[in-house]
């Protein structure tokens, strides 16, 4: 009898743009690590490094019993060509979405795919591959499925009040192995990650969640409970990312820094037992303490990126940051002060600014002595406050990468806006 098989595709395909953000995939490699502690035989298409022939003909020489491909909102474009071209050359797959962009639409892609999982799919995904596998007759598995065995499961026969979406607590999260990083092109993204930054960065995850309810931000996997993961386990997975010859982590969580506790005992466990390798990570502005940037600066932290978004209070309180600018400044003092660098997303034409409160954001910017800023318009995400409230978004085309492009009705000039930013990032002594 034939192996079953599980195919999971991450549909980016490299547009030749050097950026400092380019990780082999995380969630596949998650997915990937429970599949095999399930003993089920699964390969991962990374398309990053790939054209989109090569990626149909691994995926086609595979001949998939389930293939998953993961959406987020710039990805949906490739995923869905992806997905209409390998239901042709292999018609008996079972396709299955994941990720940011079915979480927030399942009815929309359970038109598309044959199913959909809601929220974290770490636990459920492996063990509905198991059991479609396992099932005497795959047919009756699937007509008379149980979705409250699978959290977060919706096919297009379900009623979706019914699916409850998967969120994992601390103790599966920590009962997870090691996310399965072989067979990706390290190579080539330590290259292209050196060209960048100087370092050799690999992405890491260590907290789940976030509490805070910002109005341009969506979080329709890890939602609002803030889940910590053991760190033991942690440090097993940095001894593998080691392995493959990456000397910095990017620690991608969105409050990393926010539970002094967590945070302390990982910068002591790096200091103590000697190991060397720098590290970055997003960070709030509040709650830092010259004591915990002291301990993050002698552990390896070199650079922190912080959202910032505005330099006007007005405009902060809109956004539903929960701060303000003597607070950014404060935080902003206290990182510099240890030597830690520091980088600055904002974010000008926000619904509800002028012309002055742009200018204010970017006189702010150069006020803060910044190592680095980052300036965009306003990005409707699916999900968000902001998307409600915003009208004519196009979703045509959401994979333009580094463009001051508005995807929506916008009262701001386009032509205005990037030549205040050019002349703002000119002013820093750097150009775009």
């Amino acid at each position: 009898m034939r192996q079953k098989k599980v195919l999971l595709i991450y549909p980016y395909f490299y547009t030749g743009i050097v950026k400092d953000q380019l990780f082999s995939p995380l969630g596949i490699s998650i997915l990937a690590g429970m599949l095999k502690q399930h003993k089920i035989d699964v390969m991962k298409l990374d398309c990053t490094f790939i054209t989109f022939d090569e990626a149909i003909r691994k995926a086609e020489a595979y001949q998939p019993d389930i293939t998953g491909i993961y959406v987020m909102t710039t990805l949906a474009k490739n995923a869905i060509e992806l997905l209409k071209t390998l239901r042709d050359v292999n018609p008996n797959s079972h396709y299955v979405a994941g990720g940011p962009l079915p979480s927030l639409y399942p009815k929309k892609f359970a038109k598309e795919f044959d199913h959909v999982f809601v929220g974290e799919a770490a636990k459920s995904f492996p063990s509905f591959c198991r059991d479609y596998f396992e099932a005497s007759d795959a047919g009756d598995f699937l007509k008379y499925i149980q979705n409250e065995k699978y959290p977060g499961l919706y096919g297009k026969m379900m009623d979706l009040n019914d699916v409850r979406r998967g969120y994992l607590s601390s103790e599966e999260i920590d009962a997870c192995p090691k996310p399965d990083r072989s067979g990706f092109n390290h190579e080539k993204y330590q290259e292209l990650c050196h060209q960048a930054t100087g370092y050799k960065r690999a992405s890491i995850m260590m907290t789940y969640g976030c509490q805070f309810s910002c109005d341009f931000c969506s979080k329709p996997i890890f939602g609002n409970k803030v889940r910590f993961r053991d760190q033991d386990n942690i440090f097993e997975e940095i001894e593998d990312i080691c392995s493959y010859g990456y000397d910095t982590l990017w620690i991608a969580d969105d409050l990393f820094t926010y539970n002094p506790e967590f945070l302390k005992r990982f910068c002591q466990r790096l200091i103590e037992e000697k190991w060397n390798i720098k590290w970055s990570c997003l960070s709030r502005v509040d709650g830092i303490t010259d004591e915990m940037v002291d301990l993050m600066k002698k552990s390896g932290c070199y650079k922190v990126y912080l959202g910032i978004e505005s330099g006007n209070n007005r405009i902060l309180e809109l956004m539903n940051k929960r701060t303000t600018t003597n607070g950014i400044r404060a935080g902003v003092q206290v990182f510099k002060r240890h030597g830690v660098d520091c980088a600055g997303f904002f974010i000008v034409g926000y619904p509800g600014e002028t012309i002055e409160t742009i200018e204010e954001t970017l006189a702010f910017s150069l006020s803060l002595d910044l190592e680095e800023s980052s300036f965009n318009v306003p990005y409707p995400l699916p999900g968000s406050k902001l998307y409600q409230r915003v009208s004519g978004i196009s979703d045509d085309d959401w994979t333009i990468e580094n463009e001051t492009r508005f995807l929506y009705q916008s009262e701001f000039d386009e032509n205005w806006l990037k030549k205040r930013i050019r002349e703002t990032k000119e002013a820093m002594g750097r150009s775009e």
